[in-house]
């Protein structure tokens, strides 16, 4: 199974990013969290989904490892398919989803294209007890990774490199999937990779 991808932008129409991995043109359909992540001529490492279906193969590209995991939550509830799924998270973030089911907010829900009352409560019923602990376990993850971007921050900023190329660096950092199990080091050396590429 493909966990992750790393390419250059090669373009963006609608949901739908072309990334050049290898001299592969790949489509990868994102969420809203993904996209926000990538600009043409710019590299990009994406969590994603591959589903495989009667017309094809279909990549399906997240912000975060987290976001990929309620990706697979919501493709498991009866009568979502993976193309409504991400349709979901165009509109709405993991985070957002989850305090929606967690709160039973059927309106705010019914917004998504697509989504009418009864996939609604579909969705909050089937997945109420399986999001419980997402929240928390996020928030400490993205707490152990912030941790350690502010050191990598605090390294390149002794290194001269500029405030731009520092966020660029950083947000690269903060869309890897294994980003909170690395060291220090490790997250310093495949920034010190990027700016140098």
């Amino acid at each position: 199974m493909i966990r992750f991808i790393s390419g250059v932008v090669v373009d963006v129409k609608g949901n739908v990013v072309v990334l050049n991995v290898a001299g592969f043109g790949l489509e990868v359909t994102c969420s809203r969290e993904a996209l926000s992540l990538c600009r043409v001529g710019e590299r990009v490492t994406l969590s994603v989904y591959l589903s495989v279906s009667e017309s094809g193969p279909s990549l399906f590209g997240f912000g975060d490892y987290g976001e990929r995991e309620f990706f697979l939550l919501l493709i498991n509830v009866k009568g979502m398919g993976a193309k409504t799924a991400i349709s979901v998270l165009r509109w709405l973030s993991a985070r957002e989803m989850i305090e929606i089911i967690q709160e039973r907010n059927l309106e705010k829900l019914k917004e998504v294209p697509g989504i009418g009352r009864k996939t609604a409560e579909r969705i909050c019923f089937e997945l109420k007890d399986k999001v419980k602990g997402c929240l928390a376990s996020e928030e400490i993850g993205w707490s152990k990774l912030n941790d350690k971007l502010q050191v990598v921050r605090l390294a390149l900023k002794e290194l001269y490199f500029s405030e731009v190329e520092i966020d660029r660096a950083i947000k690269y950092l903060e869309s890897l999937s294994d980003g909170v199990e690395r060291s220090e080091e490790r997250l310093l050396h495949e920034a010190l990779k990027i700016l140098s590429g």
